[in-house]
């Protein structure tokens, strides 16, 4: 009867704790907004389920702003403040604060293109010229995270 029980509370924690804290939601055409806990990324997948591989993270974590029209995807993000290559390491993923990234997808095509901005006026600059309104709303913000 111990082991039965046992076995029943090991169960019970693996299904409740486990891949609780992951979220995901499309944004458009195969391109999604994942969550791990604390940490946002975005990924891209035509199938849906690896979106938390590494080879289809296209906008590596600490992402606090994301916009899109049928066109592209805008957003803001914090580079974390450990240089070192890595994924999911929990004590590395402190968000740099004092540098933002700003970046458009262009998803016209099959192959979609990135543009990564360091300086503000630069993003809003490439916007005008690819016709992105300025009025495009952030569909997810983090003030956490900003």
């Amino acid at each position: 009867m111990k082991k039965i029980f046992g076995i029943l509370v090991c169960l019970f924690f693996d299904s409740c704790y486990f891949g609780a804290n992951e979220s995901a939601g499309e944004i458009i055409k195969g391109f999604y907004l994942a969550h791990w806990d604390e940490n946002t990324w975005i990924a891209h997948s035509l199938d849906g389920d690896s979106i938390y591989e590494l080879k289809n993270i296209i906008i590596s974590h600490n992402v606090f702003a994301v916009g899109n029209n049928d066109d592209f995807i805008v957003g803001k993000q914090h580079p974390c403040e450990n240089k070192e290559t890595h994924f999911m390491d929990f004590d590395s993923v402190k968000p740099n604060r004092k540098i933002t990234n700003f970046f458009i997808i262009d998803t016209r095509n099959e192959t979609y293109k990135i543009h990564q901005f360091d300086k503000e006026v630069h993003f809003d600059n490439e916007k005008k010229r690819l016709g992105i309104p300025d009025s495009l709303p952030y569909k997810f913000y983090s003030k956490e995270l900003e």
